[in-house]
């Protein structure tokens, strides 16, 4: 109970703080509007490269040239994959997408007057305008292979000569098969004809580079579990802005809460108030035990706010029970954070200042200013060492990336153990400097 009181102490002279209030609420709802109505369901331009998974189904020599196509595109860093395993990478945004070539795509692309086979693309929800690019680069891809069947006359072969069988074993009458047979014997002989000029004079037709566009290219939902021995099919997928834009306001309004905490150690330090707490019964454990309390009841605080807000704008968390083990396991985090900067200066204005930079750093690489996803190659890597960014990324997997208990638990068991660690080095030093 004595820590209880305590934590509520802190907690009433934290709301009294009118500027600190907003900082820890007014200014993450700000943020999550403004980030949602930028995105607008969508994603801004990616200065790095498209991850983006191909699944080769055919593994025929036109679906190799494809491949080799898309890989020459400067926007894309290509890597092929399962079917599974690159549905499970973009699910878990790993990857920006995937694109999947069928069984038999070989045999008709690139074939003005066959149907198109069906290309398969499968895309995060929260990069819609990398989509329609990628389904661009797909159009110029296919629209190569156009070329490179009229760089081979002899590929068309096969398809004429299955026509002409399939006219001559029809109901059509005995004039209009015999006028076919001589117009696909017309056929037969103008490809070997240009195929013999193309190896002796080495022309090309140059149909390739004319811009002919033809491609069936379907959206493949990469929010359902293929899991073929499951019960029923679940498919997730991002249902408004807000499940992008909230989870980054909400790591600012922790952010606020750890820095207003941690400074407030600091004060309590130069004004004497942790020396007259030192002296009434109260046990220095449980006077720092009532500060970490106030400062996780603070935490999930906001974390309540944001997401009763991103209710009443639709945002439509896929498991509250993971949501909840996702705030605490960020309190428990940022708890421990906010103990560790407390002691990193003197003074409250030393304290505010390494506070406040820290934090800021964090927030650039972790994902607040700016979704990781969004970020450089580089950058993205870089950002793991942010807690944010596990944080955020714990917030998106029982909000929309439809995590399973054990995906959730690394992220978590992260998030703990940072917390862990901070409080560790927080307290010992607190104990050392007032003793």
């Amino acid at each position: 109970m004595r820590i209880l009181h305590l934590a509520m102490k802190d907690l009433k002279l934290l709301l009294r703080d009118k500027l600190g209030a907003f900082f820890i609420l007014g200014f993450p709802i700000l943020m999550g509007l403004f980030f949602g109505l930028v995105m607008g369901g969508s994603s801004s331009s990616d200065p790095g490269k498209m991850k983006v998974a191909i699944v080769d189904l055919d593994q025929s020599p036109i679906s190799q040239k494809f491949i080799e196509s898309l890989k020459k595109n400067e926007n894309i860093e290509l890597a092929t994959d399962t079917l599974d395993s690159a549905m499970d990478s973009v699910r878990l945004g790993k990857r920006t997408g995937v694109v999947v070539l069928p069984l038999g795509f070989g045999e008709k692309a690139g074939l003005m007057w066959e149907p198109q086979p069906e290309i398969q693309l499968g895309m995060d929800p929260s990069r819609a305008a990398e989509s329609a690019m990628m389904a661009g680069f797909i159009m110029q891809a296919t629209a190569g292979l156009i070329g490179e069947r009229f760089r081979q006359p002899r590929e068309f072969l096969p398809s004429i000569i299955s026509a002409r069988e399939q006219m001559l074993k029809g109901d059509a009458s005995p004039q209009t098969k015999l006028l076919a047979g001589v117009l696909f014997g017309s056929l037969e002989k103008m490809i070997d004809s240009a195929d013999q000029l193309q190896n002796e004079n080495d022309v090309s037709s140059g149909f390739g580079e004319r811009g002919m566009q033809f491609a069936n290219v379907k959206n493949l939902d990469v929010m359902k579990k293929i899991d073929p021995n499951s019960v029923e099919a679940q498919v997730r997928k991002l249902r408004s802005r807000w499940d992008v834009s909230f989870p980054q306001a909400m790591l600012w309004g922790v952010l606020g809460c750890v820095a207003g905490f941690s400074i407030s150690i600091a004060r309590e330090r130069t004004m004497g108030t942790m020396l007259r707490l030192q002296v009434s019964p109260l046990s220095k454990m449980q006077i720092l035990l009532g500060k970490a309390t106030a400062c996780f009841l603070a935490v999930l605080l906001v974390m309540v706010v944001m997401v009763s807000l991103g209710l009443l704008l639709k945002m439509q968390p896929l498991s509250y029970p993971k949501l909840a083990v996702a705030a605490v396991a960020t309190g428990i985090c940022f708890v421990g954070i906010m103990m560790t900067l407390a002691v990193l200066g003197k003074t409250e204005q030393s304290v505010s200042g390494i506070g406040w930079a820290i934090n800021t750093v964090m927030a650039m690489i972790g994902g607040c200013m700016i979704p990781a996803m969004f970020l450089p190659g580089f950058l993205q890597k870089i950002s793991f060492i942010s807690p944010i960014r596990w944080s955020i990324l714990s917030i998106e997997g029982a909000i929309w990336r439809d995590f399973s208990w054990q995906e959730m638990l690394f992220p978590c068991a992260v998030l703990v153990a940072i917390g862990i660690v901070g409080f560790s080095i927080g307290t010992t030093i607190l104990y050392r400097r007032t003793t």
